[in-house]
């Protein structure tokens, strides 16, 4: 029972230098490479991998940047993949005239089934081969409803050599996205130039976000920049955002993906509210209509969740009557196995070593909430939980009501 929270962060995503953020579920049918160059100073070597077994093609879709030489979608010849094939393309496949590009691609399975999965990520060189990695990422990890995403740590650097410049992206992928872009950094709060206007398949680029930013010199480090949809209406449309940090010297860099708190993905929320309301940092203890009750003192209710270990995780219950229950946890695999609770209206629960669990496979947990013995007993007894952990449970299911056994 998830509801959008305004200032929750939105979207992922896109270029730079040294190192590119880890993905680990990384195979897709349908991949992002967030940016892409073909310049005098840099050329991008775009590596796709074969993970299906199958002979098969990829389109290959170049949505070049409103800031780049010739801007829009140009749809490039398509690469075809042997059994576990591993192949470098780049933008010269692409219908391109001389100049200087930069942009985002996509690449997606045209098989006949559409299920053939690789993986890809683009390296950029320098004519001296010096470069950086970015990442592709399955479509479907990419967007969502979250408001704002965030970039953190970036500097500005003009008193000593190497002079350091922060440049910073925005890209609109499914959808109309009115944004804004703020830094923490006083005097600059806003950038002057938005908001502005992407539609789907643009991006735009932002050198030098200090300057553009009308922030004062000389220097600034562990500067946050925040990257805002404007309308509520445009929350669910995908904002792909992210920040290079580079040195103006050797043109070095590193990337920096926008980072959300959630992705708006309801199985690694780190508040759960269910059957009630979000607060500002908790949930509400009103409870919502079609909030599920105890009916006896022989029956308890069963909600399904999912625990990423290793982490803790912690339930409680809410409503007027909260004192009258109990709740626990109950992992689904090994079965029967109770986790924690089951005598108060509360637990915590430390899950340990992901590789003790489950052979090392997320698993599946049942929240149990029954009446608890020296309660008042007047049913129905109706009731929500909240559920914290650190790296996200599932909202929880509701599955019925079974035989009180604890």
């Amino acid at each position: 029972m998830h509801f959008i929270r305004g200032l929750f962060v939105a979207t992922l995503v896109v270029l730079s230098i040294g190192c590119a953020s880890a993905q680990i579920a990384g195979s897709g049918t349908q991949i992002i490479i967030p940016v892409v160059t073909s310049s005098v100073s840099f050329v991008s070597q775009i590596v796709v991998k074969d993970e299906s077994g199958t002979a098969h093609s990829l389109s290959f879709e170049f949505y070049e940047a409103l800031s780049s030489d010739t801007p829009g979608k140009k749809i490039c010849t398509s690469v075809s993949l042997a059994a576990f094939e591993t192949k470098t393309v780049t933008l010269a496949a692409c219908p391109l005239v001389a100049g200087n590009h930069h942009g985002f691609v996509i690449l997606t399975d045209i098989s006949a089934t559409k299920d053939k999965l690789f993986y890809a990520f683009t390296r950029v060189e320098n004519p001296a081969a010096s470069g950086f990695t970015v990442e592709g990422y399955p479509i479907g990890h990419i967007g969502g409803g979250d408001a704002d995403s965030e970039v953190a740590g970036v500097k500005r650097r003009t008193s000593t050599n190497p002079v350091i410049q922060t440049n910073c992206f925005v890209a609109a992928l499914d959808g109309d996205i009115d944004y804004s872009i703020s830094l923490d950094v006083a005097g600059a709060q806003t950038l002057p130039t938005v908001p502005e206007t992407l539609h789907a398949g643009q991006m735009r680029r932002y050198l030098d976000i200090f300057a553009l930013a009308g922030a004062p010199l000389p220097d600034y480090d562990n500067v946050t920049v925040t990257f805002s949809k404007n309308d509520p209406a445009q929350w669910p449309n995908t904002m792909i955002a992210f920040c290079t940090v580079q040195d103006n010297t050797s043109f070095g860099a590193d990337f920096r993906i926008a980072k959300t708190l959630e992705a708006a993905d309801p199985s690694q929320a780190r508040l759960n509210c269910f059957a009630a309301n979000f607060g500002a940092t908790d949930c509400t203890n009103t409870l919502q209509p079609s909030a599920p009750s105890v009916p006896d003192a022989g029956t308890k209710v069963r909600l399904l969740t999912r625990v990423y270990a290793p982490d803790t995780a912690r339930c409680s219950v809410l409503g007027p009557r909260a004192n009258d229950l109990k709740i626990r946890l109950v992992r689904d695999f090994a079965p029967g196995t109770v986790a924690a609770g089951g005598t108060t209206n509360s637990f915590a629960y430390t899950t340990g070593a992901r590789a003790a669990i489950g052979n090392g496979f997320h698993q599946t947990y049942f929240i149990e909430v029954d009446f608890k013995a020296g309660g008042s007993a007047v049913f129905p007894i109706p009731f929500g939980v909240q559920c914290k952990s650190g790296n996200g449970m599932m909202d929880p299911y509701f599955l019925g009501n079974f035989a009180n056994d604890f």
